[in-house]
Order: C-alpha cells, then sequence, then structure tokens
C-alpha cells in the first residue's frame, strides 16, 4: 500500500509531502525524502525483538516496569523530566501534566542550544514569518552560521532559494542568496555570495551591520560588508535564517535588533532551521501550559522559569536531580559527560521506543511506539505551522503520551 502526504520528522523541516511504500507492515520506499529522511523511515522500527519492559536489565511485562517506574517516583523528592524532542504533543503535554504532579524540573532536549535564544527574545522580540512567507516573498536568503544543504537538505527546495512564489515567480533567479560563516560549506557553494567572518566576532559584525543599514557612516569597513548590509536594504523582503552557532544571548540580541531595525525600511523575518524531530513542540507545549519553554520548575507547586539552575544538564551535574524520567531521547546525544556520569548514578526511568535496549541504562525501562511510525499525534514546524502526523506501520505498542498519562494514574493512586 502506499501512502502519501506523510511528515517527516527527522529534521526540523518536517517535509510533509513523502509518499511511502508499505509491504508486509514494513517500509520498503520513502520517495521526495532526503537522505536524512530515507535513513529515518527505511531504519529499523521491528519490535518484535525487544521486550516490552526491562527492571535493572531484566526484561519484564510493561506493566511491571510502570509499576516500579511509580515506585521510584513516589521515593523522589527531585525527580527530573527530560528529553521530550522525539515525540508527539501530545506526549510532550502528558509529560507536563506529569511533571506538575510530581513536583518535578521539566527541559527539553533542545534547551542548551535554544536557551540564547529564548533569553534574547525574550529581552528584545522577534519578527518572525512561516515558511509559506517566506517561500512566496523573499528576495533575499541570509543563512547566518548554518549549512542547511547538509543538516536540512530539502530546505533550500522546498521553502527558503528553490521555489517559484506568489511574488517571486522566478524562484531561484529572483533570489539573491548570502552564507555568512567562518568557513565555506556546501550551502555557500551554491550561494551568490559568501562572506567569511570569524565566529567569536559574530556580535562586532553584526553591530556593524546595524550601524550600516541605519545610515551611520564606517570608515574601513569591509567591502563585503557593505555589499551585505546594500543588499538587505535594497530587498524588498528579506529572511535570515541563523542557529545555536551564533553563540551567547548578546550575539543573538544583535541579530534580533538588525532584524528589528531593517523592518524600518523595508520587510525582513528572523528565523531558525529547526532542530532535529520534534524540539519546537517541546518548547511550545511548555510555553502555554507552564509559561516558559525551557528549564521550568515545579517543585513549589507552581511553574517557575529558572533556566540558570534548572536545565536538565544542571540539575544533573549539580546533583540536585534524585531521579530522572527520560522520554524519546537518548541522553548521549545532548547531556555532558559529567551530567551522564550523574544520570547513571540515580533511579532512571526511560520511555521511548528504544528504552529497553542494554544501552540506555534504564532503572525501569517502557518500550513504546515510534511517534510517525508507528504512532500519531501532532508536530510544530521551526515556524510555528503544526501538523499532523501518519503513522504508516500498525503496533500494538502504546504511545509515550499513554505510558506517560498511565504512571500519573499509578501515582495518584498511590498517593490517594
Amino acid at each position: 500500500r502506499t501512502l502519501t502526504d506523510v511528515p517527516c520528522t527527522a529534521c526540523g523541516c518536517l517535509c510533509d509531502d513523502i509518499v511511502l511504500t508499505v509491504d508486509e507492515n514494513c517500509i520498503v520506499a520513502a520517495d521526495h525524502a532526503c537522505p536524512i529522511g530515507s535513513a529515518w523511515f527505511l531504519g529499523d522500527h521491528s519490535v518484535a525483538d525487544r521486550p516490552r519492559g526491562v527492571i535493572e536489565g531484566a526484561a519484564c511485562s510493561a506493566e511491571e516496569a510502570m509499576a516500579r517506574a511509580s515506585e521510584i517516583l513516589s521515593r523522589s523528592r527531585s525527580p527530573l523530566i527530560l528529553g521530550l524532542t522525539r515525540t508527539s504533543l501530545e506526549a510532550q503535554a502528558a509529560a507536563v501534566s506529569l511533571a506538575d504532579f510530581l513536583g518535578a524540573t521539566i527541559d527539553p532536549a533542545s534547551s542548551r542550544d535554544s536557551l540564547p535564544r529564548w533569553r534574547a527574545v525574550q529581552r528584545v522580540g522577534v519578527v518572525s514569518a512561516t515558511l509559506g512567507e517566506v517561500r512566496n516573498r523573499a528576495d533575499l536568503v541570509v543563512f547566518w552560521g548554518v549549512d542547511p544543504v547538509t543538516t536540512h537538505p530539502r530546505h533550500l527546495e522546498r521553502y527558503s532559494v528553490g521555489p517559484k512564489g506568489r511574488f517571486v515567480p522566478e524562484g531561484r533567479a529572483g533570489r539573491i542568496v548570502v552564507v555568512v560563516d567562518e568557513a565555506p560549506t556546501p550551502t555557500s557553494a551554491v550561494a551568490d555570495r559568501f562572506v567569511r567572518i570569524v565566529r567569536q566576532e559574530q556580535g562586532e559584525v553584526l553591530a556593524t551591520l546595524r550601524a550600516l543599514v541605519r545610515g551611520v557612516e564606517i570608515p574601513d569597513v569591509d567591502d563585503p560588508l557593505k555589499e551585505l548590509a546594500d543588499d538587505m536594504t535594497s530587498a524588498r523582503y528579506g529572511a535570515f535564517f541563523f542557529g545555536p552557532g551564533l553563540g551567547p544571548a548578546a550575539v543573538v540580541e544583535e541579530a534580533l535588533k538588525l532584524v528589528r531595525d531593517l523592518n524600518a525600511r523595508t520587510r525582513f523575518v528572523a528565523l531558525t532551521l529547526g532542530s532535529a524531530g520534534n524540539g519546537s513542540g517541546a518548547e511550545a507545549v511548555l510555553s502555554w501550559q507552564a509559561g516558559a519553554p525551557v528549564g521550568v520548575d515545579f517543585s513549589e507547586g507552581f511553574p517557575r522559569f529558572r533556566p540558570d539552575t534548572s536545565t536538565a544538564e544542571l540539575m544533573l551535574e549539580s546533583g540536585w536531580a534524585d531521579a530522572a524520567i527520560v522520554v524519546a531521547d537518548d541522553p548521549g546525544a545532548f547531556l555532558s559527560a559529567e551530567a551522564l556520569a550523574r544520570l547513571a548514578q540515580i533511579p532512571t526511568v526511560v520511555i521511548g521506543p528504544r528504552a529497553t535496549d542494554p544501552g540506555m541504562g534504564a532503572t525501569a525501562g517502557i518500550l513504546t511506539a515510534t511517534y510517525g511510525i508507528h504512532a500519531g499525534g501532532t508536530v510544530i514546524r521551526c515556524d510555528g505551522a503544526t501538523l499532523p502526523l501518519r503513522p504508516s506501520l500498525a503496533t500494538t505498542l502504546p504511545s509515550d503520551g499513554d505510558v506517560l498519562a498511565a504512571i500519573e494514574a499509578n501515582m495518584k493512586a498511590i498517593t490517594s
């Protein structure tokens, strides 16, 4: 059978035009998918050889593992919920509900990269748009410190450079593409202009561009910066794409101020490329249910945004967390070595499609359906667009959200 318009969660693009061919409950082809998406869809999604639950390495039923998880959490005084970027909005909302009930700290895996951006947005705001608006209107696209050809292979063809838009009917021929980075990249190879900078001097470069677009005369400015400032001020509609490579919040602020200043003369927007999976969804769910996108502490009975003490990494490195729930992520991909060492020392509940694998180190592990493959739900693209998932393989496994809700129900039964 063939499924059309399937969203791909392999990167922040969340391309929703994938055509899957399924044979005997196995995906055998993924048309339109990029290499990253193909690896995701055509990977090993079988679950027959995996135990439904584990307790300290020994296979058990999912019910037994959930009972052990409830026991661990009932004894914890400072639990931590982390991960959450490889699952649906519904599961993320269930995790927030459980954190509220437990008085836990909750922090998505994307927080290390996204926290500087959120600090900057809180202080100066952001002029943003949907990717559809960029596709239809942008005649200047700036990629600052990012390499979408490598990390988001279909970004250029679907959203930012290649497609013909309502006000850019020529497509690629109607756009100027500029890459700003410390070294040439595959993206700079297909750009119209490459501006080389020193990463440690990005704040000064952005401040110089701000002055130039505001009409300030600055002597001895390099010609590439002058040309970029001219491109920015003469564009009908510009899009500035950036990522965690901008560094600390102060530098991100300069970038957002540059885009804000440009709107006095033209229309300009700032967007990130988005992290892999549903990181944008995790931050959105935390924002609308707890008031902040990362590092939320429920220990006082209400949510507090404490980015200086309550990110997952800081909670573990300081030794403050005495139990952890890892949801649908591999901690080794986003935690420091010190935080991982501490995680290995405390009781850990792991929930996800690989939760019962030996390398996950679960005190109690519960195997779940893979979102977007076995399980449905909703995800959010980097620009805030909401997309429904379309599962392609049948399974009897519960979703991450089902398990989190069941654990909360068990905890309520224990404490009632």
